[in-house]
């Protein structure tokens, strides 16, 4: 603490006594109250901080006397607020700083996001553009392979055709070891044997396969070949089994039955009689009424015929009836004569059984004629038209079997 001077000594006038001529008084109240404050809250820090033992109690300036602030520490004060202006200047200005480089920085950002979504786009773009050039490249390239696969197909084929024509010229080149005879013949062979197995078992006619086996065993006489052999030997053995099939009379059997439908005409029917007022070997009597009275009867009889009836009847039949009767009996009669031609034996026997039926139900069973036409329909029935025809097929696999040899 200092000491206060004695009263006599002046004190050197301060700045703000010296410029207190040119400040207004009110600045000056001010000034003071405001320096006055200081020091007092600077003595105050003071004491404070000084030990309360050690300390002499301040004495108190007399009455009247003001007491001289010190000159430094108003300067102190506007340094600070200098100082702290500079500061919060310094402060705006770093904040604007860096409001600016924030500002530019975000329109960078912006340019640069903008310029990165337009160069995304134009990537996008050329991404698509290079896709479908992919896309038509691959689709032509697919394109150039299946091309390429037909072609190289149709190069196969026409290799194949090649090597095929080549190997025709090769032997039409070769020479020819054997004649053009023997092979001409054996085809023929071929055919005649065909034949014999079609009549065996499509035709059922053994007089036919016989001639055909034989004149192919007349063929393969004039080949002189020793390979021929087992094709000789099975065919003598289908001529001989041929040979040994017991002969049916076909076709007397169709003559019969042809020659049977035409008297089919002939038989009367259930409930008539033959012969008429001619028949009866009566002389026409010779006088006028005689004759009136004979034409009357015989109008009379054409009309009402009076029979006497010997157990069950058939009904009686109209024309027309009778006509399709007669028709349908033909038509059995010749279905039964196509049946024993074709070597159905069920098809003939159930045509005769229907013949027979309609005959003895229908026609006049009294009548001679009826009586013999029921007796030969019974005797065709008897007749056994199915034959056991042997397989003569033995002699075309032989051949075949040569030839397969022969020609691989």
């Amino acid at each position: 603490m200092n000491d206060p001077k004695p009263p006599d000594e002046p004190s050197p006038p301060t700045e703000t006594e010296t410029s207190g001529s040119t400040t207004p008084p009110a600045d000056q109240d001010r000034d003071l109250h405001r320096e006055s404050s200081t020091d007092s809250l600077s003595t105050a820090d003071e004491e404070d901080r000084a030990p309360q033992g050690d300390a002499p109690p301040k004495s108190a300036p007399p009455p009247g006397e003001v007491p001289s602030p010190k000159s430094s520490r108003p300067k102190t004060g506007r340094v600070l607020a200098v100082i702290a202006i500079l500061i919060a200047l310094g402060a705006v200005g770093a904040s604007a700083y860096v409001a600016w480089l924030t500002r530019m920085e975000s329109q960078g950002a912006d340019a640069l996001r903008a310029d990165l979504s337009g160069n995304l786009g134009q990537l996008e773009r050329k991404t698509r553009e290079l896709e479908e050039q992919f896309s038509g490249v691959e689709a032509g390239r697919l394109s150039d392979r299946t091309q390429f696969d037909e072609l190289r197909s149709q190069d196969q084929q026409l290799s194949g055709r090649l090597n095929d024509i080549e190997k025709r010229v090769e032997r039409l080149a070769a020479p020819v070891s054997e004649p053009e005879a023997p092979d001409w013949r054996l085809a023929e062979v071929e055919h005649l044997l065909r034949v014999a197995n079609q009549q065996v078992t499509l035709a059922r006619n053994p007089v036919a396969a016989l001639a055909a086996l034989a004149e192919a065993d007349r063929l393969l006489l004039t080949i002189d070949r020793p390979g021929l052999q087992p094709l000789r030997q099975q065919l003598a053995d289908d001529i001989l089994a041929l040979t040994a099939v017991p002969k049916a009379d076909v076709e007397g059997l169709a003559l019969r039955l042809g020659s049977l439908s035409k008297r089919v005409d002939s038989l009367p029917l259930a409930g008539q009689e033959r012969g008429g007022p001619a028949a009866t070997g009566e002389a026409e009597p010779v006088g006028g009424w005689a004759r009136l009275k004979a034409r009357i009867g015989d109008f009379f009889s054409s009309i009402f015929s009076v029979h006497k009836a010997t157990g069950s009847t058939a009904p009686m039949l109209s024309a027309d009836e009778s006509f399709f009767l007669r028709r349908s009996l033909e038509l059995e009669l010749q279905a039964a004569r196509i049946a024993a031609l074709s070597g159905e034996t069920s098809a003939y026997k159930a045509s005769l059984d229907s013949a027979v039926s309609w005959t003895e139900e229908y026609f006049n069973r009294d009548d001679a004629s009826v009586q013999a036409f029921v007796s030969a329909l019974d005797e065709l029935g008897d007749r056994k038209i199915e034959i056991e025809l042997p397989d003569v097929s033995g002699s075309l696999r032989a051949l075949t079997a040569i030839q397969s040899v022969e020609n691989p």
